[in-house]
């Protein structure tokens, strides 16, 4: 995910930008917001980005995972890598902008583990940042799901045994 802008190498200064998500936690096939916004109180604003999220697990890390839905196509575009569509989102255009706002699709399987969104920046044809990644995503346990199932038929259990108790 490297812009190939010669001569220039990408920043190395701290990026002006940061990178968020509506959730700490993800679920196979569960829904995550993913923001991008120049810092507060910042003047700056950026022309170009390319964004897709990435497993921890393994030979994963090389490729992104999940796909971005409900992409408006006159603000962006959406990129097909390894034959997965939908899966990275770049700009429409070179319109500047101070924010980003895009809604991501997890995988329907737990095989990725953890996950973390990546992203490269341009905010100039000379001035660009590149891996710049969000903080990790857990997968939710499956036996969370199963614990309050679980509850949930006793609670139900119990109710019908306090039924028969009362008749």
């Amino acid at each position: 995910m490297m812009p190939v802008h010669p001569p220039f190498t990408p920043s190395t200064s701290s990026p002006p930008f940061t990178l968020s998500t509506s959730s700490a936690t993800y679920r196979p096939g569960g829904v995550i917001t993913v923001t991008m916004e120049m810092v507060k109180n910042s003047s700056m604003e950026f022309q170009g980005f390319l964004l897709q999220a990435r497993s921890w697990h393994g030979q994963a890390l090389l490729w992104p995972i999940g796909k971005f839905r409900g992409i408006n196509t006159t603000l962006f575009t959406a990129v097909h890598c390894n034959n997965m569509e939908n899966s990275t989102v770049s700009q429409a255009s070179g319109v500047k902008k101070k924010k980003v706002q895009l809604t991501w699709e997890a995988p329907s399987s737990s095989y990725y583990g953890d996950i973390f969104f990546s992203a490269s920046l341009v905010q100039d044809y000379t001035t660009f940042w590149v891996q710049l990644n969000s903080s990790t995503l857990s997968l939710e346990s499956s036996g969370n799901s199963a614990a309050g199932a679980l509850s949930s038929s006793t609670l139900i259990f119990i109710s019908l045994l306090s039924l028969c108790v009362h008749c």
